[in-house]
């Protein structure tokens, strides 16, 4: 039986086979959006005027509500707009580790509007979403 060709590990190609994952590890990890961006601008948002703004407003401003909901036997209407933004936690991709720190950090914003019978903004809330996904740890 023969024997193996000795294989060199040279400087050069070790920094070759450190920049390939480095630009896959770049490639691979990233973030994602979900939802109406619009919400996340104050100056957007604020122009929503309580008891003079009207649904046509609203959709003008910042689009369709992600979420439409009735209470107090169907005079209020409620629309809610969600914002989510997750970006991956580079820990992740390191073996073991990655259980543990690795997963994604969430961000984001909510609108919720409420309209009275005719049509005309009652309420304005809005709120932050933050958080963890993905670990051991979360």
């Amino acid at each position: 039986m023969g024997t193996a060709p000795e294989r060199k590990c040279d400087v050069k190609t070790s920094s070759t086979l450190c920049s390939i994952f480095l630009t896959l590890l770049f490639l691979v990890s990233g973030c994602a959006s979900v939802g109406n961006k619009q919400i996340t601008d104050s100056s957007t948002v604020s122009k929503i005027e309580e008891g003079k703004s009207t649904k046509a407003d609203v959709k003008a401003l910042v689009g369709e509500p992600t979420k439409v909901n009735y209470k107090d036997n169907g005079n209020t209407e409620v629309w809610e707009y969600v914002y989510k933004h997750g970006q991956l936690r580079p820990a992740t991709f390191i073996p073991v580790v990655g259980l543990f720190a690795g997963g994604t950090d969430v961000s984001g914003n909510t609108l919720t509007i409420l309209f009275d019978d005719k049509g005309v903004v009652k309420k304005v809330g809005s709120g932050k979403i933050s958080g963890g996904a993905g670990s051991v740890a979360d």
